[in-house]
């Protein structure tokens, strides 16, 4: 299977768990999880969030933020990944004057 993320509707979502200003989501979903593109703009992030039953991978295609994972903020920029296991926190801020563009994946966890 493939995904064009360029052919799946862009859906505008404010306060993104919990987070300021808005994502604009892009979101393949079936039985066995999610994948997302996630883009931030300027001054917005995904607020904190635990992942209970689930993982997230996020890669970093473009933009500058702040990823915060239980705790620990670190400066992301494109080509870093970030992985947030079950029962841990992240949170995102995009920190740079460009769209954070970022590609996710969210398995179902058995």
């Amino acid at each position: 299977m493939f995904l064009d993320f360029s052919s799946i509707p862009e859906t505008a979502v404010p306060h993104f768990k919990g987070g300021e200003g808005q994502a604009l989501v892009r979101k393949y979903e079936d039985a066995q999880g999610k994948i997302l593109q996630l883009t931030l703009p300027a001054g917005s992030s995904i607020g904190s969030h635990v992942h209970e039953g689930n993982f997230e991978v996020m890669y970093f295609l473009s933009g500058t933020g702040v990823c915060t994972d239980d705790g620990l903020a670190v400066d992301v920029r494109p080509g870093m990944t970030h992985y947030c296991p079950p029962g841990h926190s992240h949170s995102v801020v995009n920190t740079g004057p460009e769209p954070l563009v970022i590609w996710a994946a969210v398995p179902n966890v058995k």
